[in-house]
């Protein structure tokens, strides 16, 4: 599995050391993958709106887009 390091602020490193049983790994790669759910999400969002606005669609069309892209990644997952 490869490694990263990350920098984070000596405030945080302080707190985080009040917590050892926390496994700050998994943390970080929860917090990665929540990142790059919402990048792929809002990709996809952005492909279906075909240089329309969301403000711009009916309620019916945003639904659709939406179902549609939680559809897709659901089955990617």
């Amino acid at each position: 599995m490869p490694e990263i390091t990350i920098k984070i602020p000596d405030d945080v490193y302080e707190e985080m050391k009040n917590f050892s049983n926390v496994d700050w790994s998994e943390v970080c790669v929860n917090a990665i993958k929540a990142k790059l759910y919402g990048l792929k999400v809002a990709k996809k969002v952005e492909k279906a709106l075909k240089g329309k606005s969301f403000a711009e669609l009916s309620e019916k069309e945003k639904r659709k887009i939406i179902f549609k892209i939680l559809r897709e990644i659901e089955n990617q997952t």
